[in-house]
């Protein structure tokens, strides 16, 4: 099974991908992050580390989208790292994932 998780070095999808690399070690783990928050790099070192292949791409660019492999599943974790960030990126994200 392959699994692709969209901010995967974030809270949430980093989360997802070190559960499902534990609890089912024979899923292809891969995501990406566009790595607006510092945090997310220590995230980036972790996963790699656990053969989690992680690519810098933004969600809201869809030619970002053209190198990605064929999954069968998607986890849509991309988020604003904070409450305060303006712009339609909930709106943008659900775009990119849909169909």
């Amino acid at each position: 099974m392959k699994l692709f998780i969209t901010g995967i070095c974030g809270f949430v999808g980093s989360s997802f991908a070190n559960w499902f690399h534990e609890h089912r070690p024979s899923f292809k783990i891969s995501g990406i992050d566009d790595f607006a928050r510092p945090g997310s790099e220590i995230n980036r070192s972790h996963l790699r580390s656990r053969g989690i292949t992680v690519q810098h791409a933004d969600i809201r660019n869809a030619s970002d989208f053209e190198s990605l492999p064929a999954v069968d599943w998607v986890i849509d974790a991309a988020a604003n790292p904070s409450v305060l960030s303006k712009g339609d990126y909930q709106k943008k994200s659900s775009e990119a994932t849909e169909g």
